[in-house]
């Protein structure tokens, strides 16, 4: 095959295969057109009152009551409900509202939209009041005025560009939403609107997440402003109180939406993540006071439509906390049956959809007439008690039939994206061997047409359109390489399996490739490879003192920087490393100088260099360890960016080596201006490692390119977990963006991050491409490259887990999309690296004459 058709295959082929995961396991729960059901006839309460204290965490509120005096008086003296809600996964703020106000786990489809917009249409709490008065952020309270919301949710916010993260005033949010809500009832023109019953008032604080991005979970700031959001709340409820006329007809809400880790940050499954505080009072709670409740984040949304009377939102899977509703009785009861009723329409809507959808479909047997009819008969049962314990049964069943319906098609995908996978590899194969292939073989037509039928199956099905691409890549593919593949396993495969020796083979490239899985679970475990490397390098130990002297230096750097892994996680560290920062700086310059000094003629390049990094180290130090913000230090460090992106254009192609360390050189710059703590040491290792590498390689990957390529795929997975894992990478931190932003910006901050995570996968990319230079070679290695991570993704596509904790779910899932990305990424690196060497502008380089 041609090669760009067949890179350009490839590329869009592991583009699918990478999407792929979305369909499966991330697609969208909600449906319209349901029934309403109507919780209780008799409401507990006229109004409610919600409070989301964003990112405060629940130990930080339990264990530390004194300072908030208010809140725990409420809890001690009055009657509550107070305990733990527990979130999902991802823990971000716009999903754990989403949970909260409308009851459902929101599908990741919502990150392509900042957690800001809708990407789908939902019902909420919101929709089903007679009004919502929302104070707060512009990026959560507006998103919920949507559909029917829109015309009865009023909405007051700041501007956006009040989210600073890099001060310590970040509590005068909170103090806006309470200012702005006293402004709102003196002056407001809405009296009627205000004393209607089934009403809703939203106050959105987002002072505690702000303040625990900045200044962290266990500083003074973060519990300053827990104390700042309790008088919040007292003078708050004073407020309406005083307004109604101490009616008592107000419920109360106090709770979070996601926690926040010791190094703040948000994102992953960590308890501190997930572990969110919980307290209910005012009308409606009959207990005197009940401690220790625990449900789930959804469970809020049908508890709050219960106080008030209304309508259950129809896309809800949360279910009423009856046990802390105590004391049952019939009322209660007719309550949760509904609750029952709604959650069962969305099963029938699910099952109506498939079956009016597929051409063979086999429903789940719930036996929900007999349910209902022991509802109806009042001498099934003893007392109200197993009532209630038949209901909460019943929805255990509703929830599995809604799983089952929902996940109907999980396996046929799956099955598919398996031979999506197979058949890439086999195109693969083709392209690395030469056999001649027959013209006609049996079991290549049979897969030929078994892919063409599935995808026909799909379409007559009216599958969505990206179900279409699994079966259309796995038809391409077996057009491709079908007859090649079973051809090649007929002339090699059949001959050698008989052997001893060929399954001792499979069985070490097995444990091998181990090597590289490890990591995703275990990080310390990438120094297992790396020590290999180092006995593999003792082994080849040889040649002149000056190739002694770089083996000697290689094998050193080897042992440094196998130290990394065993460091604990970049940001776990409870304060800001910025000495490290300043010092990898310094040895930067120190290095650049001594290695430059000697030339004849000296390139503006180097001093333009130099000067950049000595102004990305100032930067950082003023940022992080004098902790001054200012919008020059960021202008100042955009423009540092964009000259150390360009700059290695302007250096010569000719001087391969020096042209390497230029770039070299750039992406430290560029690294320091994103260091908090001690990656900047890790990056400049991996550098000084990479140049010792590449010195002592030159000749290796003639002789054997299976090996080389596995030693550039294991200082890869180096590059990416030498400082981190899949907590710190699915977790937000905004601290590594402040020299560049304070202001909340969650794309660009998103990309920010992104970038300093890629950033040492370059660096690798590019010492490879500084070795490899045979086109031959470069293909060779390209393709075995892309054959190892397809193996990986394969097996880690099979442990994929589908039950168990969400942090566990979400972690198998992180893995394959990591692993699936970086194949993208691989694949695009290893042409930006080629052109980083050899593209050359010559604008200062006709004049400089280097």
């Amino acid at each position: 095959m041609e090669i760009k058709r067949f890179i350009i295959l490839i590329l869009l082929s592991h583009l699918v295969l990478f999407y792929s995961i979305f369909d499966v396991y991330f697609t969208s729960p909600i449906n319209h057109g349901m029934p309403l059901h109507t919780s209780t006839r008799t409401p507990r309460a006229k109004r409610l009152v919600l409070f989301v204290a964003d990112g405060l965490r629940s130990d930080k509120f339990f264990e530390h009551l004194n300072n908030t005096p208010y809140l725990n008086s409420i809890i001690e003296k009055r009657a509550s409900l107070s305990g733990i809600s527990h979130t999902r996964v991802p823990t971000e703020s716009r999903p754990g509202h989403v949970a909260i106000i409308s009851g459902f786990y929101e599908d990741v489809s919502a990150v392509s939209r900042g957690w800001k917009e809708n990407p789908v249409e939902f019902d909420s709490v919101f929709n089903r009041s007679t009004y919502t008065f929302g104070f707060g952020s512009p990026d959560i309270v507006p998103m919920f005025k949507r559909g029917q919301s829109y015309e009865h949710f009023y909405v007051e916010c700041y501007h956006s560009n009040d989210e600073e993260f890099g001060n310590d005033r970040a509590h005068e949010l909170d103090l806006w939403v309470e200012r702005q809500f006293r402004k709102f009832l003196l002056n407001n023109t809405l009296e009627n609107e205000l004393h209607k019953d089934k009403i809703i008032f939203f106050f959105h604080l987002l002072g505690i997440d702000t303040n625990g991005h900045s200044h962290k979970p266990w500083s003074d700031v973060y519990m300053k402003n827990i104390h700042i959001v309790d008088g919040i709340v007292q003078r708050l409820e004073t407020l309406i109180e005083n307004y109604y006329k101490n009616d008592q007809k107000t419920t109360y809400v106090f709770t979070s939406d996601h926690g926040m880790t010791d190094w703040g940050s948000h994102g992953a499954g960590d308890d501190t993540e997930t572990l969110t505080p919980l307290l209910v009072w005012g009308s409606g709670i009959r207990t005197s006071h009940h401690k220790n409740v625990h449900i789930e984040q959804a469970d809020l949304c049908p508890l709050m439509s219960y106080f008030l009377g209304l309508d259950y939102s129809i896309n809800s899977v949360g279910r009423l906390p009856i046990d802390y509703l105590l004391p049952v009785d019939e009322e209660i009861l007719q309550a949760y049956l509904q609750n029952a009723r709604q959650l069962l329409e969305q099963v029938h809507k699910q099952f109506d959809i498939l079956k009016n959808r597929l051409l063979y479909f086999k429903s789940y047997n719930l036996n929900e007439d007999k349910f209902f009819d022991r509802m109806q008969k009042s001498e099934s049962y003893r007392n109200l008690y197993e009532v209630k314990d038949d209901i909460k049964d019943f929805m255990h069943h509703v929830a599995l039939a809604s799983h089952y319906y929902h996940t109907y098609r999980r396996f046929l995908l799956s099955i598919l994206i398996i031979a999506g996978f197979l058949t890439t590899l086999s195109t693969i194969l083709y392209q690395l061997n030469s056999i001649n292939i027959p013209l006609f073989s049996p079991i290549g037509l049979l897969c030929k047409i078994l892919s063409i039928l599935i995808f026909i199956l799909l379409l007559i099905e009216q599958s969505p359109w990206t179900y279409l691409l699994y079966p259309g890549l796995v038809c391409v593919h077996t057009w491709i390489s079908a007859d090649f593949i079973i051809e090649w396993i007929q002339q090699k495969g059949f001959n050698q399996m008989k052997s001893f020796s060929f399954w001792l083979n499979i069985f070490m490239i097995g444990i091998f490739l181990q090597t590289y899985i490890l990591p995703f679970f275990h990080r310390w475990t990438i120094s297992i490879g790396i020590f290999l490397l180092f006995i593999e390098a003792v082994r080849r130990w040889q040649g002149s003192i000056i190739h002694d002297r770089r083996r000697l230096a290689y094998g050193i750097l080897l042992l440094i920087i196998l130290i990394f892994p065993f460091l604990p996680t970049l940001g776990t560290i409870k304060i800001t490393l910025a000495w490290c920062t300043v010092l990898s700086g310094i040895l930067i310059l120190i290095f650049h100088y001594l290695y430059f000094k000697s030339e004849s003629q000296t390139s503006i390049i180097y001093y333009i260099q130099r000067i950049c990094l000595l102004l990305a180290i100032i930067d950082n130090y003023l940022v992080h360890h004098l902790l001054i913000r200012s919008s020059w230090i960021h202008i100042v460090s955009w423009i540092i960016l964009l000259i150390s992106c360009f700059l290695p254009f302007f250096s010569s192609s000719k001087y391969r080596l020096k042209r390497l360390i230029i770039i070299f050189t750039s992406i430290l710059t560029i690294y320091i201006l994103l260091s908090t703590q001690y990656e900047a040491l890790f990056v400049l290792c991996l550098c000084s490692l990479m140049l010792a590498w590449v010195l002592t390689s030159e000749q290796q990957h003639q002789e054997n390119i299976w090996l080389f390529t596995f030693q550039s795929l294991l200082f890869i997975l180096l590059a990416f977990f030498g400082t981190g894992n899949f907590a710190s990478v699915n977790s937000f931190d905004p601290s590594n963006v402040y020299c560049f932003l304070t202001v909340f910006n969650p794309f660009l901050m998103s990309a920010v991050i992104i970038f300093k995570i890629i950033l040492p996968i370059l660096i690798v990319n590019c010492a490879t491409a500084y070795v490899i230079k045979n086109p031959d070679i470069i293909r060779y290695f390209r393709l075995y490259t892309l054959i190892i991570c397809d193996l990986l993704a394969l097996e880690l596509f099979f442990v994929i887990k589908t039950e168990g904790s969400w942090l566990q779910i979400g972690e198998s899932i992180s893995r394959y999309v990591i692993l699936m990305a970086m194949i993208v990424i691989l694949t695009a690196f290893h042409f930006l690296a080629s052109l980083l060497l050899n593209k050359e502008l010559n604008f200062i380089n006709k004049k400089t004459k280097l």
